[in-house]
């Protein structure tokens, strides 16, 4: 148990982290572009976050969040988003539009620009078996392989290295991906929507505390698919 503990606080401090940095340069845009209003209004953390949120540099948050997560990034973008559902946010949508743009694009880099499938295991929590797996899958099933993503545990960008040397219609492969994706949404906003009304006047109080559950529970996850496929 001690030794699981450590492990935890160590990959814990590895996803929060990461997560940090990956949101600093956004963050920091916005705060500059809008350093006047925020100098006068000292807004509180919640709402500065949620102004965030309808912002320009959100989007471009959002997109190359799903761009490199079909690269290398290691922090699927259903974690961000299910944040936002419970901000008052009033274009969920419209963040959820350039998710699937930037999986988009990710997806055509991944495919056509990667030749081999082995650099994956230079990747953050990239496994070999992850890659076998997802070879066995496109062997048995074709393209239609990718209906296994969602929920297999095996991050989005070994479907999309692996894609390559299977010679796939792009197109087809795209429109696919792009549906499991929002499958998944679908399934995590419902659940989401569920609990919105007990928990939102907490949540709007404690975005901090609500974003550091939600990577505790994202690292328990990761350390899962881990011990499954490592």
């Amino acid at each position: 148990m001690v030794q699981y503990l450590g492990l935890f606080g160590l990959n814990f401090a590895i996803v929060f982290g990461s997560i940090a940095l990956f949101f600093a340069p956004f963050v920091v845009v916005f705060a500059v572009r809008h350093r006047r209003q925020i100098a006068a209004s000292r807004p509180h953390f919640n709402y500065f976050m949620e102004q965030f949120f309808l912002s320009r540099e959100s989007d471009a948050l959002v997109f190359g969040w799903a761009a490199l997560e079909a690269l290398v990034w290691f922090v699927i973008p259903e974690f961000l988003l299910i944040l936002v559902i419970f901000m008052k946010v009033h274009r969920k949508i419209n963040l959820v539009k350039y998710d699937i743009i930037g999986t988009t694009v990710g997806t055509l880099i991944g495919i056509i620009g990667q030749p081999s499938v082995s650099w994956l295991l230079h990747v953050p929590y990239i496994y070999p078996r992850m890659i076998d797996q997802v070879q066995a899958w496109y062997a048995q099933y074709g393209i239609f392989g990718l209906v296994f993503q969602p929920f297999s545990g095996v991050p989005y960008k070994v479907f999309v290295q692996a894609a390559g040397g299977h010679h796939f219609f792009i197109v087809l492969f795209l429109l696919i991906a792009v549906a499991v994706r929002i499958s998944r949404y679908i399934i995590a906003y419902e659940v989401t929507r569920a609990l919105y009304p007990l928990a939102h006047q907490f949540v709007r109080k404690h975005y901090a505390i609500l974003f550091a559950g939600a990577t505790v529970i994202f690292t328990f996850l990761l350390l899962r698919v881990t011990q499954l496929y490592r």
